[in-house]
């Protein structure tokens, strides 16, 4: 009997500690040491707080991040669900505007998304748009106050995001927090 209590005890201390563990373990639990990755276990930007968009950027900018972030939330849960419509959206908003607000690349990027047959293609083909994005973010300050640019070393890719905790889209679960904001 002693015995019985003895190992469930070891069993439910391991039990309550292991994800106590693994938040501190970071982007590179499990995989050695790789350069610049320490420094990013769960990374929370400083003195942020989760921005809202509503109502604050024009259209077609609006549909075209609104649906950028929803794509870029479902990768980061390890989800297809969603990304179709979301680059259908964002090819149609971006196709349609007559004022040519956004390079016309976009449309053939976002068509790639929604095209993609895998989780691992769509994370490959949102790179691109992730860095057109990007470079709109760059020169129109009212989208930077919104979306911030985040890198992940392991993916050598950036995407933009509104929350202020890591959320990966091209590692998803397996590293959810793997990146680091960019100050610009």
């Amino acid at each position: 009997m002693k015995k019985e209590i003895f190992v469930l005890t070891i069993l439910t201390a391991g039990f309550l500690a292991a994800p106590l563990f693994a938040d501190q373990t970071g982007c590179c639990s499990g995989m050695g040491a790789m350069p610049g990755c320490p420094a990013m276990s769960g990374q929370q930007s400083p003195g942020t707080a989760t921005m809202d968009s509503a109502g604050t950027l024009p259209e077609p900018v609006a549909t075209v991040f609104d649906n950028y972030a929803r794509i870029q939330s479902a990768l980061a849960d390890d989800s297809l669900q969603d990304v179709v419509t979301a680059a259908q959206a964002i090819e149609k908003s971006v196709g349609d505007d007559s004022a040519a607000t956004f390079p016309k690349n976009i449309v053939q990027q976002a068509g790639t998304v929604a095209k993609a047959a895998s989780l691992n293609d769509a994370r490959e083909a949102f790179k691109s748009l992730s860095q057109s994005l990007i470079e709109y973010r760059d020169k129109n300050p009212q989208v930077a106050g919104i979306y911030r640019q985040v890198h992940c070393p392991m993916a050598n890719a950036d995407w933009l995001q509104k929350e202020s905790t890591v959320s990966n889209p091209y590692f998803g679960k397996a590293m959810s927090r793997c990146g680091e904001f960019v100050n610009k």
